[in-house]
This record gives C-alpha cells, sequence and structure tokens, in this order.
C-alpha cells in the first residue's frame, strides 16, 4: 500500500517536472524570438531607408551619391548593425563598410544575390551566416532588392548583424541539462546555433522529423526527438514569428532532467524499503513532500524574477493582465512610452484612455482569448500624456490553469511601429500624388475613374468628366522658364482643390499641362456650374502670357 502510494507520488511529481520543463521552454523560444523580431525589425527599418535611397540616387542623372557617406554614418552611429553594402545590378560591389570588400569586387555567387535576382518580391531576405575573415566574427546578413526605374533588377542592398548580439542575449538563460538554442528560417535552414557551430548552418537538420513537423503543429509548442548520431532523447520547445517565419527552439537533454529528478527522488529501493515502515515512513514522507512543495514554490518565483528581469531588460513593453484586461504587472519600457510611472498602470484597465475603434479591437481579441484562441495580435491608435499620436502594435499570449484550462492570465508585449505606419502612409501617399501640383497622379486617377464607373453602373447615378488643359503652356515655359511654369501649374491646382471642396469630385495631373476632374452625383447642370466656377478662378489669377495670341 505505501509503496504504491510512494510509487505514485513519484511518476506525479516526474509529470509536473516535465510539464514545467517544457513550459518554459516554450516561453523561452518565444522571448528569443520576440527579440529577435527587434532585431530584424531595426535592421528592416534602416534597410528599407538605404533602399529607397538607392533608388532615388539610381533614377538621378548624374547620381548625388550621398547613399555611401549615409552607409558609413549608419555603420558608425548603430550599437546593431555590423556593416552596410551596395551591389550592383552586375553582382559587383558598388560600395561597401566592410573591411576588405572594395567596390568592383564579384559577389555575385552569394545566397542574397542570387535569391533577389530570381525574386521580384520587395520583401527582405534573411541569408546565410558568414565569417569575417578580418575580424573573425560571424555575420547575419539581411538584404532587399533595390528597383530600378521600369521596375528591373537595380542591385541588392545588404546590412549585417553581429551573431554575438544573440549570443549575449541566450547568455542570461540557465536552463541547465545540456541546453541549446537555435534560430531557423522558415524553408528550414539554420541561421544559428547555441552554443555556435559554424556548420550546423545548413538545411540536413530539416530531415529529422522534429523539424518537418513544425509546419504542421501551429506558432509554439513542445516535441520531443532523438538526435540522428547518438539516439538521445531531447525535450524542445520552439515558437514560429508570424512577422519573419523564423522560428525559435530551445532544446534540452531529458535525460539530464531525469537524472536531476532521480537525484532528488532517491532510489527505488529506498521507497521499497521504507513501506515496511509504517507510521515512521508516513511521517518522513509528508515532511517531504512539505518540503519539495516548498522548493516548488521557490522555482515557480525564480522563475517569476527570471521573467521579471527578462520584462524589465527588454525594450518592449510586457504586461500581464487579468481575462477582463486589468494589468496585473507592467515592465519598465511602459514609462517612456505612455509618459506614466509603469507602477501606476498596475490595476488599471487595458483599454483604457483608447478611442473607440481601439477599444473594440481590443475587446475582440479578449473575448476570443477567453473563448478558446491562444494568440492574438492588435494594431491600434492612441494617444501619449501630451496628447501626440503613436501606433502600437501588442501580442496577447494565454496563459491556462494547469487544473481547469481556463485563462489565468494573459502576457501582452507591445512595441512602438510609429515610423513604420507613418513610413508607408508616406509611401502610400507617393506613391498615388503627383509632387508639382499635390493633386492625384495619373495611376491613382486610372483606379479611381475604373471604381467610380462600376459604383455609377450600380447605382445608375450620373459620372462626369472635366477635362482642363492650359493654352500653349509650351510656349509659357519657352517664354518665362519652366520655375514660372511649375508655379502656374500649382496655382491652376490650387483652384481647382478648392472649388472641389464640398463637391466629393477627385482631381488629378493627367499629362504635362493636362488636368483632370471627376464628379459623381452630380447633373448636368451643377457640372456646368462647377466648370464655370474653376474658369473662373483660374481667370481671377491673372497669370500673365504675352505668347498666348
Amino acid at each position: 500500500m505505501f509503496a504504491c502510494v510512494w510509487i505514485w507520488s513519484e511518476l506525479t511529481t516526474w509529470d509536473r517536472l516535465l510539464l514545467s520543463s517544457n513550459n518554459r521552454l516554450v516561453e523561452t523560444a518565444e522571448v528569443i524570438a520576440l527579440h529577435t523580431d527587434t532585431i530584424f525589425a531595426l535592421a528592416e527599418q534602416a534597410l528599407a531607408e538605404l533602399t529607397l535611397q538607392a533608388e532615388a540616387e539610381s533614377a538621378q542623372d548624374p547620381p548625388k551619391l550621398r547613399l555611401v557617406d549615409e552607409m558609413a554614418h549608419l555603420v558608425r552611429t548603430s550599437h546593431l548593425l555590423a556593416s552596410v553594402s551596395h551591389v550592383g545590378a552586375d553582382g559587383r560591389l558598388v560600395s561597401s563598410t566592410l573591411d576588405g570588400h572594395q567596390p568592383g569586387m564579384d559577389v555575385s555567387g552569394e545566397d542574397y544575390v542570387r535569391f533577389h535576382r530570381l525574386n521580384g518580391s520587395p520583401d527582405v531576405h534573411i541569408g546565410l551566416p558568414f565569417r569575417d575573415r578580418l575580424r573573425g566574427g560571424w555575420l547575419l546578413p539581411i538584404s532587399q532588392r533595390i528597383k530600378g526605374p521600369t521596375d528591373g533588377f537595380a542591385g541588392v542592398m545588404v546590412v549585417t548583424i553581429d551573431l554575438d548580439h544573440f549570443s549575449r542575449f541566450t547568455d542570461s538563460f540557465n536552463l541547465g541539462g545540456d541546453s541549446g538554442f537555435l534560430l531557423m528560417r522558415a524553408d528550414g535552414t539554420i541561421l544559428v546555433r547555441f552554443p555556435f557551430r559554424p556548420h550546423a548552418t545548413k538545411k540536413e537538420p530539416a530531415d529529422i522529423a522534429y523539424f518537418r513537423s513544425l509546419g504542421i503543429t501551429g506558432q509554439k509548442g513542445n516535441h520531443e526527438y532523438r538526435l540522428p548520431d547518438t539516439g538521445s532523447s531531447r525535450l524542445s520547445g520552439y515558437f514560429r514569428s508570424k512577422q519573419t517565419g523564423v522560428t525559435a527552439i530551445a532544446t534540452r537533454s531529458k535525460s539530464a532532467l531525469f537524472h536531476s529528478w532521480m537525484a532528488r527522488s532517491g532510489y527505488p529501493w529506498i521507497g521499497i524499503l521504507t513501506a515496511y515502515v509504517g507510521v515512521i515512513f508516513m511521517s518522513l514522507r509528508w515532511i517531504r513532500q512539505i518540503r519539495l512543495r516548498e522548493l516548488g514554490e521557490q522555482k515557480i518565483a525564480a522563475q517569476e524574477r527570471e521573467f521579471r528581469l527578462i520584462a524589465n531588460a527588454s525594450t518592449d513593453i510586457i504586461e500581464k493582465i487579468r481575462p477582463d484586461g486589468i494589468r496585473d504587472y507592467v515592465s519598465p519600457a511602459a514609462s517612456g512610452l505612455f509618459q506614466r510611472p509603469a507602477e501606476d498602470l498596475v490595476g488599471t484597465c487595458i483599454v483604457d484612455g483608447l478611442d473607440g475603434e481601439a477599444t473594440q479591437m481590443w475587446q475582440d481579441a479578449l473575448s476570443k482569448l477567453n473563448t478558446g484562441s491562444t494568440t492574438q495580435s492588435v494594431l491600434y491608435r492612441r494617444a501619449r500624456a501630451d496628447g501626440s499620436p503613436i501606433w502600437l502594435e501588442s501580442a496577447l499570449s494565454r496563459v491556462d490553469n494547469a487544473i481547469t484550462d481556463a485563462p489565468d492570465a494573459i502576457v501582452v508585449i507591445t512595441r512602438d511601429v510609429t515610423r513604420q505606419q507613418i513610413l508607408t502612409q508616406e509611401l502610400d501617399s507617393l506613391a498615388m500624388t503627383d509632387e508639382l501640383t499635390g493633386l492625384f497622379n495619373k495611376r491613382h486617377f486610372n483606379n479611381r475613374l475604373s471604381s467610380m464607373l462600376s459604383e455609377a453602373r450600380a447605382t445608375k447615378q450620373p459620372l462626369s468628366l472635366l477635362l482642363i488643359d492650359l493654352d500653349r503652356f509650351k510656349l509659357f515655359n519657352d517664354t518665362y522658364g519652366h520655375l514660372a511654369g511649375d508655379k502656374a501649374l500649382r496655382a491652376v491646382a490650387d483652384v481647382i482643390q478648392t472649388r472641389l471642396q464640398g463637391t466629393f469630385g477627385i482631381a488629378a495631373r493627367y499629362g504635362g499641362e493636362e488636368l483632370a476632374v471627376l464628379l459623381a452625383h452630380q447633373n448636368d447642370m451643377a457640372v456646368r456650374a462647377i466648370a464655370e466656377t474653376i474658369r473662373n478662378g483660374v481667370a481671377s489669377l491673372a497669370i500673365a502670357h504675352a505668347g498666348n495670341v
């Protein structure tokens, strides 16, 4: 009887230890993945700016060559980037901050050059690590395709990250039991392995059942596998980043965990022997269980301290909230972003201070987490204490109760994406606006014309088109100069925009001096009246044109 109770207790302890170890591996992999996302996001921001500048300079004749100075300045001031290189369309270096890489050097055989030459996507590419022959360190390249004037291949912009950034971060984790960490690309290529092994950055590990199974097991989870060379069993936790597609993996030896458990539990014969001791054994056993419970509580407290240490060191805001959105913990990074002490936010609701749209998005995400979803993300805008707007992206992960499977808490990791949103809006504006007049460009006008025609047919409402051409504009430029011509175009455009206010009309620069206006839901009389107000407004400018006779 006593022996059965003892065996059952030890097996239960082992199951709990195994579950705790697996959960910690997943949590560690998630923290590493989020840290990797932060590093890649910073590198991608710099890469996007350099790529846009390279595309702008390639369109200039002659080029202004400011890019070389910007590359050198970025490497000097960045704590993250190890080098920046500009590769031309012929696969030769245009310029590079990396020692030993001279202009004209042929790098057409590099992975990132081949990738972007064959792939027209503007997305960044995470390449394979390579050794810096002069400095001796290992660098991870991140690259982006440079588009030519006709959207053709015009070269590659490459930034590199020193792998020491990752090793220093992973050194702060101590899982014990021969632990290791990996970062793996979506195609199965291992980018980096700690402890570091240079020959591991190839696709051979993708043949292991564990790595093949990642594609069907979701964003995060655990997997137990055996090493193909030694056959030893290992526990692992993984987390796949939705942002970069990179999978972070934390592993440790199952045998080391078992030996640790055995060292704490004692050998089986001790349990069998003590089964005959009776009351003495029961007393000692209960004392031991109390001690184990205390050790478990100490371990949980240590893990909580470790979590807070990681959270306090993170530049992202890490919060622990209840299922109803009330904050229980807020990391110190919130002070800089929200302009309020982090401790003042504890006890407040996560949606406090948000507008109606953002509040609804948060309520939907919390509702899904409370009804079974494990992860959610929210991209929203809020106002700082000084009233300035800021864009934030929050990743939510549900933490379940070990007994009831109900959500105990929700971990929220928030980062500032204002710069990316502003850049996206500016790029959208540049893509559809004429730089000189501020009106829509021809491409956007054609898109709107197609959609407005479809709407007009569906609603059987009128759609009118006004074409406006400046008389003898070439002669005007020849007489007064192109600067005066540009000024006249802008003045006419301002008149059109002013007269279209309140009409739901759109105006565009369709050609050199040709302007077009679309008017929806206006009858013939109203359209003629609007056209006349535009004509009168242009006439009131009284722009002199001696050659217009």
